[in-house]
């Protein structure tokens, strides 16, 4: 990295910010909204908890695969920069369209949606909110977290680390509710659930469908090298911070789950559909619960969608090194070393996504096909790395190589089949779309380099 480069951002973030950039991104809505749609797949506490453990395994392969990585590559952009050294430029261009079109405005819209409808809750509107309300309320987060983060890096940091502290706060409370009402130390209060929809079909597929949320739960562990220019002694930082923060967070979804399953069965828990920490509380606390845990679900959402903010708007930004078309945005303010035009992009972009497609889980299917494509080459240029630049120092180097990236890439390839089996089943076309998109991409980096050949002559 050449010394100017390296004076565009400024190094504000320490081992504990990057650690809450990713514990923070990791706990949002998943593990309060999707873990019914976990149980209308698998119909066992065994099955549920069994799909938890494979999550955090095949997310441990990933975090692992992208730790080695980071440490050897320290630059903004992250899983940008590792694609375009592995594949070039064309396929790093294909994975920042799709992270600008798709798969990041698709994960910041469900957290502000979320938080849009847990807000809702928590002013007594209950369903009554309309599509409008929910979607002006989530435009609105969108633009404020947006302007936090313009603000300057230090400035994301800080709002992150306290929600962060908050939210995994309320992890161990929901954790510890759990046990004391297994324990028979709390009374049962009456809830009402409506009749769980279990899916039916082979239990093969079955798991695989319960994956696409789980994963996208424990998702957010690739997200600290987005920023690694403006982390101190990112060699050592980044991959402590990744592997730290998964792990920690992993075992506290798991925990979360056991904690519902102590107080709801697997049929009521698929019955509270995107409303199951609040029904397994109020069954065990009483309705004086549901207040308390809006505002907590308000503080998790609000800490993953400012991550996904912090963190989204440096995409654009590596891109523009490197790519013509996207060179106006890569440059940062020069007060608060921030990349605005980048920020401001996303926040448009978003805003457009959440106009259009409102429900999260709809928003989750939108966001899966590409995601998942990019994650499974992702790990395969750590194969590819290793022969291509062997002397490079890795101050990190992956376990049980090259078990470990392989294993990763075939779970990606297996995720991918189910999202375009699920999208088939439920007719969605979130599929077609994004191959759309994705082919638009193409084309558009067709047409740069046209252009770029042309400058060159002239």
């Amino acid at each position: 990295m050449d010394e100017a480069r390296e004076g565009e951002l400024r190094r504000s973030l320490g081992l504990w910010s990057a650690s809450a950039l990713i514990a923070g991104s990791m706990i949002g809505t998943g593990i309060f909204f999707f873990v019914s749609d976990v149980a209308a797949y698998l119909p066992s506490r065994t099955a549920i908890i069994c799909a938890w453990i494979a999550g955090a395994a095949i997310a441990s392969c990933g975090a692992l695969s992208i730790a080695e990585l980071a440490s050897s590559y320290p630059e903004t952009g992250g899983v940008y920069v590792f694609l375009q050294r592995a594949y070039g430029r064309f396929v790093s261009f294909l994975y920042s369209w799709a992270e600008f079109l798709i798969m990041r405005p698709g994960s910041f819209g469900i957290m502000v949606v979320a938080f849009a409808k847990f807000f809702g809750d928590f002013l007594g509107l209950g369903n009554d909110t309309s599509s409008l309300w929910t979607k002006s309320v989530a435009i609105v987060a969108v633009i404020v977290l947006t302007g936090i983060n313009i603000v300057g890096v230090r400035a994301g940091g800080m709002v992150q680390n306290i929600l962060t502290t908050i939210k995994m706060f309320c992890l161990i409370a929901i954790i510890g509710i759990g046990v004391a009402f297994a324990l028979g130390a709390l009374d049962t209060h009456e809830v009402t659930i409506e009749s769980g929809d279990h899916k039916e079909g082979s239990f093969f597929l079955l798991f695989g469908a319960a994956l696409i949320p789980i994963m996208w739960t424990i998702g957010g562990w690739d997200e600290s090298p987005f920023v690694a220019e403006e982390v101190r002694n990112p060699q050592r930082n980044l991959p402590l911070s990744i592997l730290g923060g998964l792990w920690m967070v992993a075992l506290l979804f798991i925990l979360v789950n056991v904690a519902y399953l102590a107080i709801l069965s697997p049929t009521e828990m698929a019955g509270t559909k995107g409303i199951t920490a609040t029904v397994a509380m109020e069954r065990a606390i009483g309705s004086g619960a549901r207040k308390i845990l809006d505002l907590a679900l308000i503080i998790c959402t609000l800490g993953a969608a400012n991550g996904l903010a912090l963190t989204g708007g440096r995409i654009a930004y590596a891109a523009g090194r490197s790519q013509a078309l996207f060179q106006w945005f890569a440059t940062t303010h020069p007060r608060t070393k921030t990349p605005v035009r980048s920020l401001l992009a996303q926040c448009v972009i978003t805003c457009l996504v959440v106009a259009i497609l409102e429900h999260p889980l709809t928003l989750l299917f939108y966001t899966g096909l590409a995601y998942w494509t990019f994650a499974g080459l992702m790990a395969a240029s750590v194969l590819i790395m290793r022969r291509r630049d062997p002397h490079r120092k890795r101050p990190f180097r992956v376990w049980a190589y090259p078990l470990v990236p392989i294993l990763f890439v075939v779970a990606s390839a297996g995720m991918a089949v189910s999202i375009v089996i699920e999208d088939t089943r439920k007719d969605t076309h979130n599929v077609i779309a994004t191959v759309i998109i994705l082919a638009a991409g193409a084309l558009l980096y067709l047409l740069q380099v046209i252009l770029f050949h042309k400058q060159e002559k002239n």
